[in-house]
């Protein structure tokens, strides 16, 4: 059976990740965005052209009562009930405002789809696992970027009274101009902190009194003072962002976060979804986050650096010195000396939440290995399929964001990418002697330490780091082995400046302007118009139009999404998965028998994170036997647990002697809920 993708041209790029897919000719639709009714449109013909292989499910509804659903892919006619079934979760737009994450998660599930009865794997994918597609899961903010008056809009539609007034939703922006968007509006003041710029006027910024400047102008939000309070704009409809409202390292204060983690009905029905279908071991979303290229976090990782003392109430149970400074690892090598933690691995992560340092910002060091696996797969995929500027700006999590949620406490992989991002003008080639952070990714520490301070802070300098980033403490931080030069380069491309840095420069924004006037004929940006303002006198209105860096033209997205849909379901392909590498029984005489398997993960993925221990949230394999009348056993346990296997073969050991008849069969099952279950029967002879 064939199905649309979003897109009307072949797919033509696909990374193979471990070999289980590869490029396919896909017949593909317009281009277009979708709305959220169109969406649920296009998830219901999903369920009725393909019975066998799709369901749509409701999960819940947003603040503004629309349906919040996911769309189930499975096989129902082997692999037992796909509610149960080791799963996968696609998630995209959370922001509501980014609508290529949408068509990101349609067309995962329109190459599901199309080659599940042409190609045999996708086909064993679908038999064996569950994949569950939620394309939009903020309608609220996703149906504003459809409506008639476009302002752009990442909250859901919770009424919030944000100028604690008593109203709520009273002062949003108005269409003064009459172009059906909300831009900016400008107006001479006396207490003005903004000019125009000297190199392009179009552009606003701040006035720099270190030059002499003098500010013109206020900048506001197109619109009125609909209260009457002295302010303009300041309560417009909505709400609260839904990607700033999940546990972990959530930021009280804002309004736009909620008043508590998971105090949006939109949240919650995501964690109930998640929380009520442990089989999902593997999460990827489309998001304005890109957690490959960008492993950075932005909560503070104190874990690492600091000193501190041990509560007396555990000190002198673990050995130490209530009144002495301990590094972490110094507290973490006490209570491995005291066989502290039942078998379960103690790291300084978990020391550091246990003396409330705050929470994990930083992947688990038994993960990053895995991650950095990704990474490189992603950037040469990225690179063969020619889609570009992705490397540059791209974003970390954000603070109470689902993707930092979904790894740090739910405890599965997680892989946030995102879509597109407003091309920079190319820079001028360096110099052949010029250090740059292609250069120091190959480098070993000591020829970096070599190249002395002088070349390093100019190096900084021409990366545009931050002043506290300095020379001396770059190479401070690689003498002591806290950071590589690798891993130093990616942080710089992170950190990389934009132009208008420095006097003389270009204005941060010219990129966009310039993007704005050739690749979308002058459409992205609207013209400085005079127009009478009841309050104010005379204004001009204008400014770059809404969502301008999250929704290009639909054509633009191609590569893109055919890439990372590919890409999607190379990751797919990596599920942890058990097997039984070896069996062996042995006759020790009358009824007694040695049982010794070795039960392995074939797959890529481990069956469970360093993470995910770490956070207490991941499943041992439980391994159990399944005895028989006159049997039993002897030496060993007849449940055994592996709190995990790493992937690509990574095998245990375990070993039994039963009591039972000769030519008897014994049962054995393995199993954990994001691995599935392995059952096979061992005859005692």
């Amino acid at each position: 059976m064939r199905h649309p993708l979003r897109w009307t041209i072949l797919l033509g790029v696909a990374v193979a990740l471990g070999g289980l897919f590869s490029a396919a000719q896909t017949p593909t639709a317009a281009r277009t965005y979708h709305s959220p009714d169109q969406v649920a449109a296009l998830m219901k013909g999903y369920a009725a052209k393909s019975p066998d292989f799709a369901k749509v499910i409701t999960i819940g509804r947003s603040a503004g009562s629309r349906d919040i659903q996911v769309l189930r892919l499975a096989s129902g006619k082997k692999g037992g009930d796909p509610e149960k079934r080791p799963s996968i979760l696609v998630a995209a737009n959370l922001e509501g405002s980014y609508p290529p994450s949408t068509e990101a998660a349609l067309a995962v599930a329109d190459l599901l789809l199309a080659r599940s009865a042409t190609d045999n794997k996708v086909a064993s994918l679908l038999e064996r696992k569950t994949v569950w597609v939620a394309p939009l899961l903020n309608p609220d903010a996703g149906a504003a970027f459809f409506g008639a008056l476009r302002a752009e809009k990442s909250a859901n539609d919770r009424p919030v009274d944000d100028d604690a007034d008593g109203r709520t939703d009273e002062d949003g922006g108005d269409d003064l101009n009459k172009d059906g968007l909300i831009t900016q509006m400008r107006f001479k003041d006396p207490e003005g902190q903004w000019i125009a710029d000297p190199k392009e006027p179009r552009l606003m910024r701040l006035a720099d009194a270190k030059k002499g400047e003098q500010g013109v102008y206020k900048v506001l939000v197109e619109g009125l003072d609909n209260d009457g309070d002295g302010e303009f704009n300041e309560d417009p409809a909505g709400g609260v962002e839904i990607n700033r409202n999940f546990p972990h390292d959530f930021e009280y204060g804002p309004k736009a976060t909620g008043g508590w983690p998971v105090s949006e009905p939109e949240t919650i029905a995501l964690l109930e979804f998640m929380n009520s279908h442990p089989s999902i071991g593997l999460i990827l979303v489309f998001s304005t986050e890109n957690t490959i290229l960008n492993q950075q976090q932005t909560g503070q990782a104190r874990v690492a650096a600091e000193r501190v003392k041990v509560p007396r109430q555990f000190a002198g149970f673990f050995g130490l010195d209530p009144d002495t400074e301990y590094t972490l690892k110094e507290i973490v090598d006490a209570l491995k000396a005291l066989n502290i933690g039942g078998g379960m691995e103690i790291d300084e992560g978990m020391v550091a939440m246990f003396l409330g340092l705050g929470p994990a910002v930083t992947i688990d060091r038994q993960d990053q290995p895995l991650f950095d696996v990704v990474q490189k797969d992603y950037k040469d995929g990225l690179k063969e399929a020619k889609v570009e500027d992705l490397d540059k700006r791209a974003r970390g999590v954000g603070k109470g964001s689902f993707a930092a949620y979904a790894y740090y406490q739910f405890g599965v992989p997680v892989f946030s990418m995102d879509l597109w991002a407003v091309p920079e003008p190319k820079k001028e080639p360096a110099g052949q002697d010029a250090l740059t952070p292609e250069k120091l990714k190959t480098m070993s520490a000591e020829a970096f330490l070599a190249l002395g301070e002088e070349k390093i802070a100019s190096f900084l300098k021409a990366q545009g780091a931050p002043p506290n980033v300095n020379a001396a403490m770059v190479t401070g931080m690689v003498k002591s082995g806290q950071v590589t030069p690798a891993r130093m380069a990616e942080m710089m491309e992170k950190m990389a400046k934009r132009p208008g840095a420095a006097e003389g420069e270009d204005h941060p924004d010219t990129y966009l302007l310039k993007w704005s006037d050739t690749a979308l004929q002058g459409k992205g940006f609207v013209a400085w118009t005079a127009v009478k303002h009841p309050q104010l006198g005379e204004v001009e209105v204008g400014g770059f139009v809404p969502y301008l860096k999250t929704a290009p033209p639909p054509a633009g997205l191609e590569q893109s999404l055919n890439f990372h849909a590919a890409f999607a379901l190379g990751l797919m392909g990596r599920l942890p998965e058990l097997a039984l590498k070896a069996s062996k029984v042995e006759a020790l005489g009358g009824d007694l028998f040695r049982v010794t398997v070795h039960i392995s993960n074939k797959g890529w993925f481990p069956t469970a994170t360093g993470q995910g221990r770490r956070a207490l949230t991941a499943w041992p394999v439980r391994v159990k036997l399944k005895l028989a009348e006159g049997q039993k056993v002897f030496s060993g346990r007849p449940i055994e647990t592996i709190p995990s296997l790493n992937g690509s073969g990574d095998t245990r050991k375990l070993e039994w002697t039963i009591q039972g008849p000769p030519g008897s069969q014994v049962g054995l099952s393995a199993w954990a809920p994001k691995v599935g279950t392995l059952e096979t029967t061992i005859t005692l002879r």
